[in-house]
């Protein structure tokens, strides 16, 4: 039997993925998010999203109604699913930030006629759109909406794989724990490539999904 670490607990649904094949699961949530407070400086012309978490934090927010006739920007499937549930209208959705970045590119004119733009990130967010911003939409506002925490532990057995789902998730399991011949399965290119600095067998699912992820591990055994 081989043993599997999540990075992340994963819901009775996504478990039954998994559910036939002879392995053990380990499971434990690498990463904690906290919702911070945050000030928003309106009106804005365009938000821009790229987590579900920054979502959550916006609705926290006794002004967030007044958001919702706003232009959206948003990276990721669930966090488009999220905005959508709660009443916001999302205009173009990307798998990654370097998706959302060419369509900014290509779509330049239009975003450097806006008045006020507000990115909604976390303490932990990758540079690709803070620099992106920095050198051509300086009307854009960043907006800490939530913190990253790493919460690692050791884990006490030969391990297996290991499914990582975010860069933040990888330095906190590596903190902890060296990395050996394990087999890596990651949500995107960006936790890959995060993951590739530690492990040589570092398989990429084909959808920046969890269940995606879990496909993979399925489909290898």
């Amino acid at each position: 039997m081989e043993t599997i670490v999540s990075t992340k607990i994963l819901t009775e649904a996504q478990q039954s993925v998994l559910s036939g094949l002879d392995i053990q699961l380990i499971e434990h949530n690498f990463v904690s998010i906290n919702l911070l407070p945050i000030k928003l400086t309106l009106p804005y012309n365009l938000l821009i999203f790229t987590s579900q978490n920054a979502v959550r934090s916006v609705l926290q927010h006794p002004l967030a109604t007044t958001l919702k006739d706003c232009v959206v920007l948003c990276v990721g499937k669930r966090t488009a699913q999220l905005l959508e549930k709660s009443g916001f209208t999302v205009c173009c959705s990307f798998h990654y930030a370097t998706d959302l970045t060419k369509y900014l590119s290509a779509n330049l004119k239009e975003f450097e006629n806006m008045t006020h733009i507000a990115f909604f990130a976390g303490t932990h967010r990758l540079e690709t759109l803070p620099q992106f911003f920095a050198k051509y939409l300086p009307n854009v506002e960043e907006i800490t909406a939530y913190q990253t925490e790493l919460t690692p532990i050791t884990i006490h057995k030969k391990v297996d794989g290991i499914l990582f789902f975010s860069p933040s998730g990888v330095e906190s399991y590596h903190s902890c724990n060296p990395a050996g011949e394990e087999k890596v399965f990651c949500i995107g290119d960006t936790t890959a490539e995060v993951a590739q600095r530690y492990w040589k067998d570092v398989v990429i699912a084909e959808k920046p999904t969890i269940d995606s992820v879990l496909d993979q591990v399925r489909d290898m055994r």
